[in-house]
């Protein structure tokens, strides 16, 4: 049976692109506050002349609608800007994440035939201009404006605030100034040549295969989800939210648009330290923190311990309902969503208490999602209450994955297929049960466990390796391994984590591995499947705790 979302489009059609959206917002906020950090803020009056700048030198370097733009900076103004910037112009944003090896970021670039990237020289010990040369090495003897690069063969300029001792790269400056060349006409008409169907935003998002598939997802997603969204996070207009998940994840982004749909307060603090957390909190007004997982809960601790009113926070202390009760962890919204969907798909209110008999429910659909539940193996639909996997069509589903053929991600029918297991009850309330097949869901974000096992099989020293998802308590799930040494080396865990932080990012490193002693002792199936479940009863045994039941 499918199942249809709750919320109907309204007689008048809300703008449905991100240029007039958001000046939509900025007609009725400019004078508010947009982007807060503790060195500056922007109100929407200015953020619009900023991203406007930016779109016109943009114009004027040769982007435009469909441009393949790459952003890879951490949170905060300049973040929001250039994102606003490329998005008015039409252009195909690619975010990369702040995390990234020099490896993935190869991948991401070229993958994704990026032409021009805007970004930040350092954050927290990366210089991602040395992260750029170690990608792509040919780089250093290329021009400014001009580049030449094999493995991203369309990339031709790279715009850093710190551009010193990079013959290859330009600074912000030096694209701004290009931004007179362009007239503010000829960006509105630009802007007005926007359509809701166009592609916008390509997320990296670990998935079945070894290295990260690129998701697509439309204007009309970007501009029309994140409002719905907001109903359910209550957020208003006066509100300052501190997002704790970064901007270039779903996650992160999806939060960033609601607040920016609503005229709220985007405050980013200069670091995700808990401490420089605080301090940003404390001094910027923050009313409203998004965030969940073991980082959520050390934050509380640490306001706690401080004399912070966490119950005055909304996401930092517990959840009330519209009675201003208490809602027991059980009864909360479970907020079921994935980068494919723009976040989630299907979910309650904040404030909405689940009845009694729905306990870790994830609630009812969300703007417009169809749902239907499926026997993974035959694809049919199986009867209302039954498991099966979660395929989802309509909403703000992606438009499909950068490089693969519609047939390889949709069904014929144009469902998408979730990989997650659910129950949906006959009063069209989804349950959560679990992830299908290779995905790690750790701290909020997806983890191939073939990218993975591909990373330690890479090393010499490992002769095979195999890798599951640990229940924890804190983190959801745990990157957890096992691990054949070579014949004739002595591995250790410490050593085997540091040698795979060169290759991948640090939430991608196994916090736990098990050394075996052959290949016999890895637990599969008569046709040499991996035994995932039994894989991780064994890899818990033997470091001394047992899995979750």
């Amino acid at each position: 049976m499918l199942r249809s979302g709750r919320f109907a489009l309204s007689v008048a059609e809300p703008p449905s692109t991100i240029p007039a959206q958001f000046a939509a917002t900025v007609a009725a906020r400019g004078g508010c506050d947009a982007v807060a950090m503790l060195a500056e803020t922007v109100t929407y009056a200015e953020l619009h002349r900023r991203s406007a700048v930016l779109a016109r030198a943009l114009l004027a370097s040769g982007a435009g609608k469909g441009a393949r733009i790459a952003l890879l900076a951490p949170d905060g103004i300049f973040w929001v800007t250039a994102f606003l910037a490329a998005l008015r112009i039409g252009a195909l944003v690619t975010c990369c994440s702040t995390l990234c090896t020099p490896r993935e970021l190869a991948h991401m670039l070229g993958n994704s035939d990026v032409q021009f990237l805007l970004g930040a020289r350092r954050f927290l010990g990366h210089d991602y201009g040395e992260k750029l040369l170690s990608a792509f090495p040919d780089i250093a003897g290329g021009k400014p404006g001009a580049l030449r690069v094999v493995s991203a063969p369309f990339l031709r300029a790279v715009w850093l605030d710190d551009a010193d001792g990079l013959g290859w790269a330009s600074a912000h400056d030096d694209l701004l100034a290009r931004a007179d060349e362009v007239s503010p006409a000829l960006l509105a008409a630009a802007e007005a040549a926007v359509a809701p169907s166009d592609d916008a935003i390509i997320v990296y998002t670990s998935g079945s295969t070894a290295l990260p598939k690129a998701v697509i997802h439309s204007q009309w997603n970007a501009s029309r989800h994140p409002p719905e969204l907001a109903k359910l996070f209550l957020i208003q207009p006066d509100d300052r939210m501190l997002p704790m998940l970064p901007a270039f994840w779903l996650g992160g982004m999806a939060m960033a648009l609601q607040v920016l749909s609503q005229g709220a307060c985007l405050v980013y603090p200069a670091s995700p330290d808990h401490e420089v957390l605080l301090e940003t909190m404390e001094k910027l007004g923050v009313n409203r923190v998004n965030g969940w997982g073991d980082g959520l809960t050390r934050l509380r601790a640490l306001a706690t311990a401080r004399g912070v009113d966490v119950d005055a926070i909304v996401g930092l202390g517990p959840f009330r309902d519209a009675q201003g009760e208490l809602i027991p962890v059980q009864f909360q919204s479970g907020m079921l969503g994935m980068s494919e969907t723009f976040a989630p798909h299907s979910a309650e209110p904040l404030d909405y208490r689940m009845p009694e008999d729905k306990p870790n429910c994830c609630g009812r659909p969300v703007n417009g999602y169809e749902r239907r539940i499926v026997d993974p193996e035959t694809g049919t639909e199986v009867p209302t209450g039954e498991v099966g996997e979660l395929q989802l069509r309509g909403g703000a589903l992606i438009s499909g994955m950068y490089k693969r053929r519609r047939e390889e991600v949709f069904t014929p029918d144009g469902f998408y297929p979730t990989g997650d297991l659910c129950r949906i009850d006959a009063d069209d309330f989804l349950y959560f049960i679990a992830r299908r097949g290779d995905m790690i869901k750790t701290r909020a974000a997806n983890v191939s466990r073939l990218e993975v096992e591909a990373a330690l099989n890479a090393l010499p020293e490992v002769a095979t390796s195999v890798v599951t998802g640990l229940p924890d308590e804190e983190f959801g799930q745990i990157v957890a391994a096992a691990v054949l040494p070579a014949p004739g080396t002595l591995l250790s865990e410490d050593g085997l984590r540091a040698a795979l932080r060169e290759t991948l990012s640090s939430y991608k490193v196994p916090r736990r591995i098990v050394f075996i002693a052959s290949e016999d002792e890895i637990p599969r199936t008569a046709t040499g499947k991996i035994k995932l479940h039994e894989l991780g009863e064994l890899i818990a045994g033997r470091s001394g705790r047992e899995t979750a039941k």
